[in-house]
């Protein structure tokens, strides 16, 4: 949301406040100028008027005395009010603002709810791959004649030292062991898309091919 059309509508408002209270000091000067002249001809006439030979005050004037601190009473309430609608659309703002935020921010959550439950190919583990699918990707890679092209050689692709290959050659199942470690160590980081980018440059695309076959019931977690 854009404040431009607030700020002005708040500008507009203060220029019509500020204009009608400078209006109302022109026309208080005014009537101030009148009025002075008219006490002056009251203050003459006050002076005395003989009644029946004596001196007395004259108290046929029709204008009545102005009550004092009358001038400039009427700019406290322009300044008042100026500054209650200031707040009032400074409140708005702030309520939108944060309207706004949170609006993004539950978009946001169900745009991650929507990537979780449907991941792309690349983004998902090699975990949540059904295990028929896993067997035949660790048989090809212990099938392989030359060990820097099978599991030896994807062990040194995915950061493992040459004495925890050594480890994992002694026991059964060495490609399955170097997979499910890899997967357990990186969490969230064992993708499909790492595992296929260290398989490809190893040249081994038929496996890269069976990690990207569609498996029927498959699940994500």
């Amino acid at each position: 949301m854009t404040l431009q059309p607030l700020l002005q509508e708040m500008q507009s408002l203060g220029a019509l406040l500020a204009g009608r209270a400078m209006l109302h000091n022109s026309s208080h000067r005014e009537g101030m100028v009148h009025v002075d002249k008219a006490q002056r001809v009251q203050d003459r006439d006050r002076e005395g008027v003989w009644v029946g030979g004596a001196l007395a005050p004259n108290t046929s004037s029709p204008f009545p005395p102005e009550p004092p601190g009358a001038s400039g009473s009427i700019i406290p309430v322009y300044c008042a009010l100026l500054a209650t609608v200031v707040l009032g659309l400074l409140a708005y703002v702030a309520f939108k603002c944060w309207r706004s935020h949170k609006q993004r921010q539950q978009l946001a959550k169900a745009r991650t709810a929507e990537l979780g439950a449907h991941p792309e190919p690349g983004c998902r583990l090699y975990l949540h791959l059904p295990r028929q699918q896993q067997e035949e990707v660790e048989r090809l890679l212990e099938a392989s004649g030359q060990p820097d092209e099978g599991w030896q050689g994807l062990a040194g692709c995915l950061g493992y030292q040459a004495d925890a290959v050594e480890i994992m050659a002694r026991g059964q199942g060495p490609a399955s062991a170097l997979l499910r470690d890899w997967a357990v160590k990186e969490g969230s980081g064992a993708t499909l898309r790492v595992l296929e980018d260290a398989l490809a440059s190893l040249g081994r695309d038929d496996v890269v091919r069976v990690l990207g076959a569609p498996a029927e019931g498959c699940s994500v977690v």
